[in-house]
């Protein structure tokens, strides 16, 4: 009866240990990714602005005129701010928070002793996936305001940006707003394909870049453990991550902006790449890659960091 009773008593402990695992560094992962993210928000509204514009202009000129016109504040940072901080916050309990679980159960089921770059790659498409599907209806939001960002008139009406001259139904309005909008049109999950699979992608590239940059470091005594492998992984975890995901994030926001009016000219995802690939050519694929890793590199260089000093103070040991 004793070891029947020890026997459940280590059980317990160890599930209570499990989930305060799970937890914290879910918490960890989301409260890091979020709050990062809202620093660089002026560098993502820049690139959604710039993706749905119709400007030939360069990245520079085009950010300088929306700041000549609209402020650094109003054109760049507020769009979109606090839906991007909750929905990227959800994504990272998936792409950060859940990847150590998630990569050392599929390395336990394939009975490896040692991390490789097809488990990493793998297991940070999934966690991905999951992450970046339930934050979809904020994220759309986010996509949705940043799109539309631009000057409000008296009257209402935008007086700049991509939808000037239209009414704003996300930019400059409520989380709450937005989300009340989408569900009246029946669309809050609308892009979520295009976007899990930016996300599962991004995480994929990222986890490849940051877990394999810290594992084969280490493996061939190249640097520590410590905050300088961890900003070095990061520069190469956002590498991988915007290599793999930028054509899908084209994809999204070209699709998610172009129902901001209730109706989508696009029938699916595949049918605007489709329609991208036939008007612009391949290329148009990796169009703001530059401002999409410039947010990204310092996004992860803040936020993974913070995550792993997190983790180690609560216990857990680095990812």
């Amino acid at each position: 009866l004793s070891q029947s009773t020890s026997c459940a008593t280590a059980l317990a402990r160890n599930a209570m240990a499990s989930t305060y695992d799970f937890v914290v560094g879910c918490g960890a992962a989301g409260v890091s990714g979020g709050l990062a993210v809202a620093v660089m928000n002026p560098l993502d509204t820049l690139k959604v602005r710039y993706q749905v514009s119709a400007s030939s202009v360069a990245m520079r000129p085009f950010a300088l005129e929306i700041v000549a016109a609209e402020g650094l504040w109003g054109g760049l940072y507020a769009p979109g701010i606090l839906a991007n901080f909750l929905g990227i916050g959800i994504s990272s309990m998936g792409r950060v928070g859940c990847y150590p679980h998630v990569r050392d159960a599929m390395l336990d089921a394939a009975g490896a002793s040692e991390k490789n770059a097809p488990v990493m790659f793998l297991a940070g498409l999934l966690a991905g996936g999951v992450g970046y599907f339930a934050s979809s209806p904020v994220y759309q939001v986010k996509t949705l305001a940043q799109a539309e960002a631009g000057a409000i008139g008296a009257d209402g009406v935008l007086t700049s940006g991509a939808s000037k001259g239209e009414v704003p139904r996300f930019h400059g309005r409520s989380l709450a707003a937005g989300l009340a909008a989408l569900g009246a049109d029946g669309a809050l999950l609308r892009g979520s394909g295009a976007l899990m699979a930016r996300g599962a992608l991004l995480s994929a590239g990222m986890q490849l870049g940051y877990d394999g940059c810290k594992t084969a470091s280490k493996r061939y005594g190249v640097m520590d453990e410590g905050f300088a492998l961890h900003a070095a992984a990061s520069t190469a975890g956002a590498f991988g991550g915007c290599l793999c995901s930028t054509p899908a994030d084209v994809v999204m926001t070209r699709f998610q902006a172009a129902g901001m009016g209730g109706s989508n000219p696009y029938g699916s995802s595949l049918a605007c790449a489709a329609a991208i690939l036939k008007a612009d050519g391949p290329l148009a694929f990796y169009r703001g890659f530059t401002p999409f890793f410039v947010r990204l590199a310092p996004v992860f260089i803040f936020s993974l960091p913070l995550t792993e000093q997190i983790r180690k103070l609560a216990g857990l040991g680095y990812m």
